[in-house]
């Protein structure tokens, strides 16, 4: 049984200012906003009643059931009631209808913070020129219809986070005092913060609207820097404390990038016409302030907690959010990195050891003794050259800022029939295929008999079958070095996740997000029914992607929040058992009476 409320109560008032005379307009705004929300909830389950029983009647006799029982739970969540308020004002002003003027301020007040942080103000302000209008520019209107440069500044505020986490949270137990059970109180998941605050962001714009030859080319240019403090993040505390996880203004991040959008008009008659459109954004993300003390790295749960590294993304000042690290791939350990001498095998000189993680099938070789590498393991860079690969050669393996984003479409008419086609496109940037690397993990404890990836039919193989249908392992190093001529991945007996640089790949991709054919019924025909306009159509969602990327869609983007150790920061581009976009196809009728 659940029982939830959302409220929400705007009001506004406009006035536009008169007898300012023909050059001048001024419009004031002032408004209210009023959110209010809270949820509970209450269950009892129960298991073990006579099959007979239906549900209202095991409901009635639920006293007969005992929560000792595995299944049989009572409980229920109150939720913490959320309040904002907010006022807010917003001046226009227009010279010559030229030169606009706007100023907005906005003060919000969530019950999410503590009284001396309770609000936060919020100005903003925005200058615009349309240059097209002055008369210096009289000589260009034959072929310039619009040109308008844009300046603004403003800040906007987040609260986005649960009600109450400025106060520590305590849960229930029970201890043996004196021989006797007592209640008791221990540390719950969160521990309170009181010195939250509103996440500021702020935004800065210098932009330019141009159009010419009556529209047939038009467009925007826009610079921007836009900078977000006091950001609201779930950050990890240390064990001694008693919990897990504390909220708090971590720091703050920037993005500066420009923005180009175009749209031309290729063909335009009465019975056809052919459009196009595109927009191009390169954006530049970096991590500017990083709170002292604050574990700001994400562990995001596949491969165990045991996994090389444990946290495999990475946030540092004066670097982008989205940094992936593990281990430099270098390959496979194959029989031309030993020397085997009366059965031993030994790594050549200069070829690293490998010891990060636990590997099985080294028993089947005779190593040099203290060696744990043998053919076959997953090779990768000693990057502090000690001669041994260990955690301590983790580093940068990828970076999931692209280059480029952006789309394009193409639409067009011919007589009753139309047509629009709309891509979206990413240039640059990695993704986390952390499927490829669960399936290459041996996980004794669960993975005998479970489903793999194709990719480990491509894997090194040290057993062999022999004459008689039994399996052996090979260790004859010409036999081996045959039997693993075209490996491409090394064997998947790695005890524990390894984050390896051979499974961050290209985030490149062009996507034909949309089709749509349609065909609009002539109007001498639809007018003999009474019917003003019909037009049938089809769209096609999502029909192909091109990408280099092996996984399903490089595009992709999966929360690990579920697991328990997940510290909140941003974890882009991370692949691991995502669900693929649909493919979708509607069909439809537009009917105007």
């Amino acid at each position: 049984n659940g029982d939830s409320y959302n409220t929400r109560w705007d009001t506004t008032l406009s006035y536009d200012v008169q007898g300012l005379g023909e050059n001048h307009k001024l419009s004031i705004m002032a408004g209210n906003e009023i959110l209010s929300s809270k949820s509970s909830s209450n269950y009892i389950q129960g298991t073990g009643y006579p099959a007979e029983w239906d549900a209202s009647y095991a409901l009635a006799n639920i006293s007969m059931s005992s929560t000792s029982v595995p299944g049989d739970q009572v409980g229920g969540s109150t939720g913490t009631p959320s309040h904002t308020v907010s006022w807010f004002g917003r001046a226009n002003y227009t010279l010559f209808d030229r030169y606009l003027f706007t100023a907005t301020l906005r003060a919000d007040g969530s019950s999410k913070f503590r009284d001396s942080n309770k609000w936060g103000y919020f100005p903003a302000a925005a200058v615009a020129w349309r240059i097209n209008e002055e008369p210096f520019m009289a000589s260009t209107r034959d072929w310039l219809d619009n040109l308008k440069l844009r300046v603004s500044y403003g800040t906007s505020g987040n609260d986005g986070i649960d009600a109450g986490l400025f106060d520590t949270l305590w849960g229930t137990s029970s201890a043996v005092i004196n021989g006797e059970t007592v209640p008791t109180y221990v540390p719950a998941d969160c521990l309170g913060n009181p010195d939250l605050k509103w996440e500021t962001t702020i935004s800065r714009n210098i932009g330019l609207d141009f159009g010419f030859w009556n529209g047939k080319l038009r467009g925007t240019l826009d610079f921007y820097w836009n900078t977000t403090k006091d950001v609201l993040m779930r950050v990890p505390c240390d064990a001694t404390t008693g919990f897990s996880y504390q909220y708090q203004n971590v720091g703050q991040t920037s993005n500066k990038g420009i923005e180009l959008t175009l749209n031309y008009e290729i063909l335009h008659a009465k019975d056809y016409n052919l459009s196009f459109g595109a927009t191009i954004n390169h954006n530049k993300n970096n991590v500017d302030e990083l709170m002292e003390g604050v574990t700001a790295s994400a562990h995001t749960g596949w491969g165990s907690t045991m996994r090389v590294p444990y946290y495999d993304y990475l946030v540092q000042v004066d670097e982008p959010v989205g940094l992936i690290q593990g281990l430099q791939s270098a390959g496979i350990y194959t029989v031309d990195d030993f020397n085997v001498v009366n059965g031993v095998w030994t790594l050549k000189p200069g070829i690293p050891d490998y010891s990060a993680t636990s590997y099985a099938g080294g028993d089947a070789y005779n190593l040099a003794e203290g060696q744990k590498a043998f053919p076959g393991m997953a090779k990768f860079v000693d990057q502090d050259g000690d001669g041994t690969v260990t955690t301590d050669d983790v580093t940068i393996i990828g970076r999931t800022q692209p280059d480029l984003t952006g789309g394009f479409n193409l639409s067009g008419r011919y007589k009753f029939l139309d047509f629009s086609a709309n891509f979206t496109y990413q240039i640059g940037g990695d993704v986390y295929n952390a499927n490829v690397m669960h399936a290459m993990m041996g996980n004794k404890d669960t993975g005998l008999g479970q489903g793999r990836l194709e990719e480990v039919a491509e894997c090194w193989k040290m057993y062999n079958v022999n004459s008689s249908g039994e399996l052996y392992a090979v260790t004859d190093p010409s036999e081996l070095a045959q039997l693993n001529a075209n490996a491409k991945y090394a064997l998947p007996y790695s005890e524990y996740g390894i984050a390896s640089s051979q499974f961050i790949e290209d985030a490149s991709f062009l996507r034909l997000q949309t089709l749509t054919v349609g065909y609009t019924f002539p109007k001498d025909l639809t007018r003999k029914i009474g019917i003003t306009r019909a037009r049938i159509y089809a769209t096609a969602g999502n029909l192909f992607c091109l990408k280099k990327y092996s996984g399903l869609d490089p595009d992709v983007n999966v929360s690990p929040s579920a697991d328990s150790s997940y510290s909140g920061f941003p974890t882009p581009n991370y692949d691991f058992r995502s669900y693929p976009k649909s493919r979708t196809f509607t069909f439809g009728l537009n009917v105007t009476f």
